[in-house]
């Protein structure tokens, strides 16, 4: 059994935000592709990030129900240990029916010939590959910027491939927590915090993302 920790920051149990159909998504810690205007940028120089075994990570998502599938993001989901990210993977395809999605810096063939990647590629249904670049943040479909290429890895979700290039529209999803913090789940349009946080403080809230 693989021992490597994979590094979490959070957990959504239910989105509709992150890919097709109602989903999970687990936000790991950590990134090294620095990609300028990142809305992750603090969270990934954030210490507060939980250390979970493959095991505890599978067995938190198999607990979860009424959803289709799981979104990996970040962070940099690419830069957990290999070994780690694999096992997660393959507990998730033996014990249950989800679909993978996942988000990555990298591009899909910079990630073919690193070791232990092949091994990932060939779990996930739909790959979203390459850097983030505000000058390119239109507003696209599951994505941040017109860059970035969405890969169908598998043939679950052929039928939505036709056209998905051309699609537009990134739906945010809210919560406020007891503690007071905005939480935000989707890829927001560019600036989008920046405005936000304006208009917010015309009404003097005290916003802590």
């Amino acid at each position: 059994m693989n021992t490597e920790q994979l590094q979490v920051d959070r957990i959504q149990e239910k989105t509709k935000a992150l890919g097709p159909g109602c989903r999970a998504v687990v936000w790991f810690h950590g990134c090294s592709r620095g990609c300028p205007g990142c809305i992750a940028a603090e969270m990934n120089r954030s210490e507060e990030f939980e250390s979970c075994t493959p095991q505890q990570l599978a067995d938190r998502i198999c607990a979860l129900e009424g959803i289709e599938g799981i979104t990996l993001s970040g962070g940099e989901p690419m830069d957990q240990p290999a070994g780690a990210l694999a096992e997660f993977l393959r507990q998730i395809r033996a014990r249950t029916g989800l679909s993978v999605m996942v988000y990555t810096g990298y591009l899909l063939d910079e990630l073919k010939p690193m070791p232990g990647k092949p091994e990932i590629l060939g779990m996930i249904d739909i790959l979203v590959d390459g850097p983030y670049r505000q000058e390119l943040d239109h507003g696209e479909l599951w994505r941040g910027s017109s860059n970035q290429t969405i890969h169908m890895l598998s043939d679950r979700y052929a039928v939505l491939a036709d056209g998905l290039p051309m699609r537009k529209g990134r739906p945010v999803e809210f919560d406020i927590l007891q503690s007071g913090v905005l939480r935000f789940t989707g890829i927001p349009p560019r600036d989008f915090r920046k405005k936000l946080e304006a208009e917010l403080n015309k009404k003097q809230f005290d916003i802590h993302w």
